[in-house]
């Protein structure tokens, strides 16, 4: 009797999902918060996927929509500003470490941005993983009181919460009782999402460093050497 890989993957996926979805209901809201801010800082954690599953599993009836966005939004803060504070007095070693992970080019390239652009970019910045980082470093490190930084940030952390978690729950009730499709088109809808948001930022930091290069031609054509050194990278 030939053996049927539906047969077999569907309970297990099914079981998987049950048990994750019990998991979510006792654990969730924590789970999502603590992701969520630690992607304020270590950009490889995955805070708007969790945000997304949580919400499907809120359409299930697991956790609670409006306090998978309550978490997601308050994680947001306190992840942003801890970067705030690290460019506000950190050590001068955790900056650097968090610069790398972030990229250097990403990060100097938003702090340009943060000259420009100001509270706009503080917003904005929520929905750019790549120089977020960069963003709330540079207005801790004297770009912007943190009462400033709190309100735009905070703003935007709502938004970016709200539209994550509108994703899974809609997903999830698309999908009821399919926990497993649920996930995978709302995690594949956040995918292209994020591919989206990608290609915006590289072009934004394309369309920087073409303006920095143009001031520095135009700096060094004036005769003002000092005025094009200043735009060097510390």
């Amino acid at each position: 009797m030939p053996v049927s890989w539906s047969g077999l993957f569907l309970p297990a996926a099914t079981g998987f999902f049950a048990t994750i979805g019990d998991w979510a209901a006792e654990y969730g809201y924590l789970a999502i918060f603590l992701v969520v801010a630690g992607d304020g800082i270590v950009p490889i954690l995955p805070g708007e996927t969790s945000i997304v599953a949580g919400a499907v599993f809120a359409a299930e009836g697991d956790l609670y929509l409006w306090g998978v966005i309550l978490v997601g939004a308050v994680g947001a803060v306190v992840g942003d500003s801890i970067a705030y504070w690290i460019g506000r007095g950190g050590a001068p070693q955790i900056r650097r470490v968090i610069t790398r992970m972030a990229g250097e080019h990403r990060t100097h390239a938003a702090e340009r941005m943060v000259q420009r652009h100001g509270p706009a970019l503080v917003f904005t910045g929520r929905f750019l993983p790549g120089i977020r980082i960069g963003i709330n470093m540079a207005c801790g490190a004297g770009q912007m009181s943190y009462r400033r930084f709190l309100l735009f940030d905070a703003a935007g952390a709502i938004c970016w919460s709200v539209q994550a978690a509108l994703i899974g729950y809609f997903a999830g009730k698309a999908f009821a009782n399919q926990i497993w499709v649920a996930l995978v088109v709302a995690l594949g809808v956040a995918g292209l999402v994020a591919l989206f948001v990608i290609i915006r930022e590289r072009r934004m930091v394309a369309r920087e460093d073409a303006l920095e290069a143009a001031e520095d031609r135009a700096a060094t054509l004036s005769g003002d050497p000092a005025d094009a050194a200043s735009k060097e990278p510390a």
